[in-house]
């Protein structure tokens, strides 16, 4: 197939030819007003902006929110046609739910269970359970179905009761069941949900519910050991094994010394031992504590986690005893598969033992992947980086198609209204539909339309990672460049927070309260900007870079203009990332980068510094920045901090 690019220079550039643009701009216009009326279905306004609004792509939304307002049985028909015509859309959910619960209330059992449809809501779902309960045919399949209602550390809405209550009369909520779910809640801190389910069990079982609750609020409470009677010390030995995965984080040293007297008084499973060693090897490791090796060796001898395995290894890089770490490296890949991280320090570790033609070997064949640890081997072998950069290849056809698909068109309507989450809503539901040529379709058509973070998301979710310009597009240059060059901080550096931090969604919002492009929170744009900054102003992307390059460059005042360092504290905080330093010496820059204490700013560092490279290739700067990154030690000395 030919290769093609799009430029989409109208709202419906690839759709079908009878959506007039001006006419189209001319509904988007009206559409607030619509909605506005909504609710005065017999209004002339109403029955005029219908008929302007004829064929408009959002038009389904005024419609359903006119019966939105009126959930009634006198418009029963109107809302089965409305329903069965855009079941699974986002138009469904809303109404379905208005109507399902006007049905409830009016006990309208055989409608309700005809309408029925599973939106993720508890209570709607439980009546329809409890209507199935009163029917003899439906009653076995009803039953079946309360187990996962019942397992949650959450409370159940009131609807849910008189479900359980049948559930339990019939015999089928255990002893056992009733402990699952008090585990559960107890894990959660739900005290009220616990002390509820304890006063279910038997009487002489109640106290084990207490024990959960004092575990849970201070795990240190493991040690109170004359608190645990071992009456029934299975039971018992499940919340030991939870205090001490909890307790060995805050406190290794009275874990470790309570772990060799209860492990002598309880028996734990298989599971239990698994996950309390793996707990144990990775708290010790990542606190560089001298005992982690052993913990490290029990863990990986019971089982195959990842990350204890990446520990191991990294705790041989702390002492550089690369034969320890080729050791790990080779077990790493024979139990979780080829690996690049493991292929990386097999390769580090024959460098560092002269074992140049095996280095360069391993070298050679990372070269040639587009990762952190691609340029890393690029870096080592003196080449230039591979961004393996393969546009995606496709027929306008193929395009026209997804484009012209009803969910894509009420996608693009909301984006020109600026109603992001809408916008979303009917982009997710319209890739449920697609196949996966069909995606890449979509990806394409989200990247011509400026929706970048849809299109980096679409093309993620599809498994095609080489269509480098849309997976890292130049996007919001205008304000990046300027902002950054102002204020002395590398282009390529901006874009690749950017390109981390929000994949370029502008309203991007964290539940730490970070907000836009690159995802600052209202407190650092404060004291950028030496001014009180509203919140929503950090949905500006023209502000939000501003004040996010600023605070790039006060992060590269104080560590020395080393962008490792700053890209660490900008996803960690500075004062952290000085706390992680060498206290003496040197380390070299990637053994420090696998020791980072928590993994999301490991991955981080990896991610920043591999886009970074690939920004300055789409800015035009043919040069390899991981020559320096391979040559530099991270050190104390001369940091601002």
């Amino acid at each position: 197939m030919a290769m093609f690019s799009v430029c989409w220079g109208s709202a419906l550039a690839w759709a079908d030819t009878t959506d007039d643009p001006r006419v189209l701009q001319h509904q988007r216009k009206l559409f607030p007003k619509a909605e506005a009326v909504a609710h005065k279905p017999q209004s002339w306004d109403y029955t005029y902006l219908q008929g302007q609004l004829d064929g408009y792509p959002l038009a389904p939304y005024i419609e359903l929110k006119t019966l939105m307002n009126f959930p009634f049985m006198s418009n029963k028909d109107k809302i089965a046609t409305f329903l069965q015509k855009y079941e699974d859309t986002p138009l469904d959910r809303p109404l379905r739910s208005k109507w399902l619960s006007y049905l409830a209330e009016k006990n309208q059992q055989a409608l309700f269970l005809h309408f029925y449809r599973d939106i993720g809501n508890p209570a709607l779902t439980c009546k329809k359970i409890q209507y199935q309960l009163a029917r003899k045919d439906l009653r076995e399949q009803a039953l079946s179905e309360v187990p996962e209602l019942w397992l949650t550390g959450e409370s159940q809405p009131k609807e849910c009761d008189v479900v359980f209550e049948q559930w339990q009369d019939a015999g089928l909520r255990t002893e056992e069941m009733i402990w699952k779910r008090l585990v559960l809640a107890g894990s959660e801190g739900q005290h009220t949900l616990v002390g509820y389910l304890s006063r279910q069990l038997p009487s002489e079982q109640q106290y084990l519910g207490d024990l959960w609750l004092k575990v849970r609020r201070s795990p240190s409470y493991v040690s109170r050991l004359s608190y645990f009677p071992g009456k029934f010390p299975r039971r018992e030995a499940e919340i030991l094994a939870y205090g001490l995965h909890r307790l060995v984080w805050s406190d290794p040293e009275l874990a470790l010394r309570m772990w060799e007297q209860i492990n002598k008084r309880y028996t734990f499973n298989g599971t239990e031992q698994q996950d309390i060693s793996t707990q144990f090897a990775l708290a010790l490791a990542i606190d560089d504590d001298p005992r982690a090796e052993l913990w490290l060796e029990r863990a990986v001898e019971l089982g195959d986690d990842e990350q204890v395995l990446r520990w191991h290894l990294a705790n041989g890089l702390r002492k550089q005893d690369w034969p320890h770490v080729i050791e790990v490296a080779e077990e790493g890949e024979q139990r979780i598969g080829a690996d690049l991280y493991f292929q990386y320090w097999l390769a580090r570790s024959y460098a560092a033992l002269k074992s140049d033609e095996a280095a360069s070997q391993s070298f050679g064949s990372l070269a040639e992947q587009r990762h952190y640890y691609g340029f890393m081997a690029s870096a080592q072998l003196a080449t230039a980086p591979q961004l393996a950069d393969k546009p995606l290849d496709f027929e306008p056809v193929q395009l026209l198609a997804v484009a012209n698909h009803p969910a894509a068109k009420r996608a693009y309507e909301f984006l020109q209204l600026k109603r992001y989450a809408s916008a979303r809503r009917e982009w997710i539901y319209l890739q449920s539909t697609l196949d996966d040529q069909q995606n890449l379709m979509a990806a394409v058509l989200a990247d011509s339309w400026g929706w970048h973070d849809q299109a980096i998301f679409t093309l993620s979710r599809t498994g095609y990672l080489d269509d480098v310009k849309r997976r890292f597009p130049l996007a919001y240059s205008e304000y990046l460049v300027p902002s950054a060059e102002q204020n002395n901080v590398d282009p390529a550096f901006a874009f690749a927070i950017a390109r981390r931090e929000s994949s370029f969604m502008a309203d991007a919002a964290s539940g730490a309260g970070a907000r836009g492009l690159m995802q600052l929170l209202p407190s650092t744009a404060r004291y950028m900007a030496k001014k009180k900054v509203s919140y929503s102003s950090l949905f500006d992307p023209e502000q939000n870079v501003q004040y996010g390059t600023q605070y790039l460059r006060y992060l590269l005042d104080k560590v020395s203009d080393n962008p490792v360092l700053a890209t660490a504290s900008y996803n960690a905080g500075w004062r952290k990332v000085k706390r992680w330093l060498p206290e003496s010496g040197s380390v070299p820059m990637d053994i420090w980068v696998e020791t980072i204490p928590y993994r999301e700013t490991r991955n981080y560092v990896k991610a920043v510094l591999a886009y970074q490279q690939i920004y300055a290739y789409q800015l035009g700067r043919n040069k390899n920045l991981f020559t320096d990154f391979a040559k530099m030690n991270i050190t104390s000395a001369g940091l601002a901090f």
